[in-house]
């Protein structure tokens, strides 16, 4: 009897626990997901259009990307659109309001300060009102077109559709790899520097022919690729003089491998706030971008020379010799066992202080080149040196 009273209680226990599980626990879990206000993938979004009581932005996703259409033509910021999406998607219902008056003014409804438009692929999404938001309690009033239900959601949803153009437009100014550009032409007010790049390496040819530190060269073109528009200034300007562009302080011209690719870039003068106007030859927008533009892309030729003081390979050296200005001297050879000895010594050196003392020296750079052709060295504290160091290879090469 005991045995039959405990097993109807393991049965009716394992049932409660199926309840819960499928039942309870489900429902939970349902009641537990945001409640937004409307269900949909922002994958399948073709189209967003936002009306304001001032302006109108339209969007379209067409051959992968996202285009300005209304009231440019333009590409959009793909990050931006993304985020976009993504708040209208995620708008969470924080309340609903069943009574609602016939007057929708109190909340702003009446005259909406935003009208979102969604439409995905096979069809149209019900229009989003964004009303007033809340003096307290951070939130802001919504409707959807189709129903006259008044939600509330948090106030972030407003911040997040209030858009202008410029901030869903493209702000990249210029587009390019570097490892497709073969030369780099840059023209000032009083300077012409042309750079070229053969196989791997970039040389300077104008105003002389040098060769050009690497560095410098990828960190000039990476300014270039990275340069972002704070704003828009004008679409088509019929004189470009008032923005300094019809005779530019700066032209960079970038030719790539293809030549009818061109890329041409005008950095014309400040505006008020000190920022500067920039425009692509190609198009008709002029772009507004920080001063640091200039400053960064406006280089000397010895700006772009290789300041490497002595090129070496420090595995090919087998000798050192290092003269101080005293009179004290020293020399270092490595034997066909590639062991460091220090001449006239049975001590010998650390190898791992060679081995710095020659990486030290392999990437010693200038600061500055001061001189070219410097026929007296006294100016320069050279004509009696404080050091000298000689490195040698056996075969002379070093």
């Amino acid at each position: 009897m005991r045995f039959r009273t405990t097993l109807i209680l393991a049965v009716l226990l394992a049932g409660l626990g199926a309840y819960l599980y499928f039942v309870e626990f489900e429902r939970l879990a349902e009641e537990a997901k945001k409640k937004t206000l409307l269900e949909f993938k922002t994958e399948d979004v073709v189209a967003i259009t936002l009306t304001y009581p001032d302006r109108k932005i339209a969007l379209k996703f067409t051959d992968g990307k996202w285009r300005l259409v209304e009231p440019v033509h333009d590409l959009a910021d793909e990050t931006t659109v993304t985020n976009l999406l993504r708040a209208i998607a995620e708008c969470e219902i924080k309340k609903t309001l069943e009574d609602v008056p016939s007057d929708l003014a109190p909340f702003g409804l009446d005259k909406p300060g935003a009208e979102i438009h969604v439409a995905l692929t096979e069809r149209e999404l019900p229009v989003i009102k964004v009303g007033k938001t809340t003096p307290v309690g951070f939130s802001t009033y919504i409707q959807r077109a189709d129903d006259p239900k008044v939600h509330l959601t948090s106030s972030a949803f407003h911040s997040g559709t209030d858009k202008q153009v410029k901030d869903l437009r493209d702000k990249q100014i210029v587009k390019f790899e570097d490892s497709d550009i073969r030369t780099i032409a840059l023209h000032g007010v009083d300077h012409d520097i042309l750079l070229v790049k053969t196989d791997t390496s970039w040389s300077l040819e104008q105003p002389a022919t040098y060769a050009a530190d690497a560095a410098t060269v990828r960190s000039f073109l990476s300014t270039l690729r990275s340069m972002r528009a704070t704003d828009f200034a004008a679409e088509e300007a019929a004189d470009l003089a008032p923005f300094g562009l019809a005779q530019p302080r700066l032209t960079i011209t970038l030719t790539p491998d293809k030549e009818d690719e061109q890329k041409r870039i005008l950095v014309g003068s400040e505006n008020d706030k000190k920022d500067l106007y920039v425009k692509v030859a190609a198009r008709p927008t002029i772009y507004v971008v920080g001063s640091w533009v200039f400053r960064d892309l406006n280089k000397t030729a010895n700006d772009f020379r290789d300041k490497t003081v002595v090129a070496f390979d420090p595995e090919a050296v087998t000798t050192v010799t290092v003269e101080r200005g005293d009179g004290e001297r020293f020399t270092l050879t490595r034997g066909e066992n590639r062991v460091w000895a220090l001449e006239g010594s049975e001590t010998a050196p650390e190898e791992s202080v060679v081995t710095r003392f020659l990486d030290d020296l392999k990437d010693l750079k200038a600061h500055e080149i001061a001189s070219d052709t410097a026929e007296d060295l006294a100016p320069y504290g050279l004509a009696s040196p404080q050091l000298r160091v000689a490195v040698g290879g056996t075969d002379g090469t070093v």
